[in-house]
């Protein structure tokens, strides 16, 4: 798993292998041990007036001031009564034993790899009937969003199992710099894989004794979610990686990009900040608010395969579920609810927080308060409808930016093994059929 430096501390950004990336570590499975002191039957407190104070406990790898500044900000004031406390943990098995040691349940929780643990630990919490009961329009969340949570269901029913609060969003970043030292056209949005490795060969060479790559390898494992591919069969948890077509599909297309004459090589380092990449792909997030303001950059639409125009990336987005057994499941919903406003959504995202809006005048004033002025494509990020999601496999793997990512582990070991994409492949096949037998033994 390739880790990454998320803007708030939120690590674990899966990559498609660029020249630093290592091998994504599996999540440690999760043993069935549940809270010590929560019995399932507990039922819920009668919701309190909003003068009586109430703390919920935080599950997140976020200090209180970084969660004070993403989810309370805005909140103070409507809900003056409720105190968060995070607990700086990812929602993962050794750190939901070290919490029931201490006998602390959390009432929320950020899903970054799906609900699976959560299930092991007897916490889920389906929502589709509360947010009715509470009028929640749906539609207020943009198209693909609640469709790749849904299939994310351990139980394959299609719930919703938690609500989305920040999108995870893919742009493909490009120096204006570099293309006008070449004297080449600058990429515009709608392109296709075939376009955009066209144009990299074009902008790939040397300049004033200053060696240029035109496309970085990272993130490339966002094309793979763009087909929809599941990489084991759900039933018997058999790998499909030298079955289904797709994972040729993308393994053709990684080494094509670094078939370019220059732009890669085994362990070089690639910096869009350095300003000798010409195109990179990044998490808006991660990038936009945060590039030097000397860097003269832009970004477009993520490209698309050219047989699926218009479709792109399907990413899971950052996700707080309810825990069953929490105490204050009113209040929480209450809070979360909150964080879905048209208000609250302007406030984060114009804030460098990606909104998971389907207006698309919101999406538009991505890290307003933060650019000085300085204006970007983000209707052209928006452009694209999101890929449908790969079918659900209990054995996985999935392709996270944030979270496990196997396929995008195995980008560099496959362009530096020599073999040819069907090799390769089933070598893939093998090795993740050893995890599944072991994930299956300690099961």
């Amino acid at each position: 798993m390739i880790v990454v430096a998320f803007a708030l501390m939120l690590t674990g950004c899966g990559s498609g292998g660029s020249g630093n990336d290592t091998a994504a570590k599996e999540q440690p499975p999760a043993d069935t041990k549940q809270a010590p002191s929560q019995p399932a039957e507990q039922k819920p407190e009668e919701k309190k007036e909003n003068n009586e104070p109430i703390k919920l406990i935080f599950m997140a790898p976020w200090s209180k001031e970084q969660v004070e500044s993403r989810i309370l900000a805005g909140t103070k004031e409507k809900f003056p009564n409720v105190d968060i406390e995070p607990t700086g943990k990812f929602a993962d098995a050794a750190s939901f034993d070290e919490l029931f040691a201490q006998n602390v349940m959390p009432d929320l929780i950020l899903t970054t790899d799906g609900f699976d643990i959560l299930k092991e630990r007897d916490m889920l919490l389906p929502l589709d009937d509360m947010l009715k009961e509470r009028n929640f329009d749906f539609n207020a969340i943009r198209p693909g969003i609640m469709d790749a949570l849904r299939a994310r269901d351990p139980e394959g029913k299609g719930r919703l199992l938690g609500v989305p609060i920040e999108d995870v969003t893919v742009a493909l970043h490009y120096n204006k710099a570099v293309f006008d030292k070449f004297g080449v056209d600058y990429p515009v949005d709608g392109m296709t894989w075939d376009e955009v490795i066209d144009l990299a060969g074009k902008v790939t060479g040397e300049r004033d004794g200053v060696k240029y790559r035109g496309l970085a390898t990272n993130s490339l494992s966002q094309a793979m979610t763009q087909l929809s591919a599941n990489g084991t069969d759900p039933q018997t948890g058999e790998p499909q990686f030298s079955k289904n077509p797709a994972f040729a599909k993308f393994l053709g297309l990684t080494k094509r990009i670094a078939s370019i004459p220059g732009n890669w090589e085994p362990g070089i380092e690639y910096d869009f900040k350095k300003g000798d990449v010409a195109m990179s792909l990044g998490l808006i997030a991660n990038t936009i608010p945060y590039y030097p303001e000397e860097l003269d950059y832009d970004v477009v639409s993520f490209p698309s395969w050219p047989d699926l125009p218009g479709v792109g990336p399907s990413t899971l987005p950052l996700t707080i579920a309810v825990n069953k057994h929490s105490k204050h499941i009113d209040e929480a919903m209450d809070l979360l609810e909150f964080l879905l406003t048209d208000e609250q959504q302007i406030r984060m995202t114009r804030a460098g927080i990606p909104s998971v809006s389907s207006d698309q005048s919101i999406l538009e004033q991505f890290a307003g308060d933060t650019l000085n002025g300085r204006e970007f494509n983000i209707k052209g990020i928006y452009s694209l409808q999101q890929a449908k999601p790969a079918l659900y496999s209990p054995y996985g793997p999935d392709i996270l930016l944030y979270g496990t990512n196997y396929v995008g582990s195995q980008v560099q070991p496959f362009l530096t093994s020599g073999n040819d994409v069907q090799t390769f492949l089933r070598k893939m096949d093998e090795d993740y059929a050893a995890i599944v037998k072991e994930r299956n033994q300690q099961n």
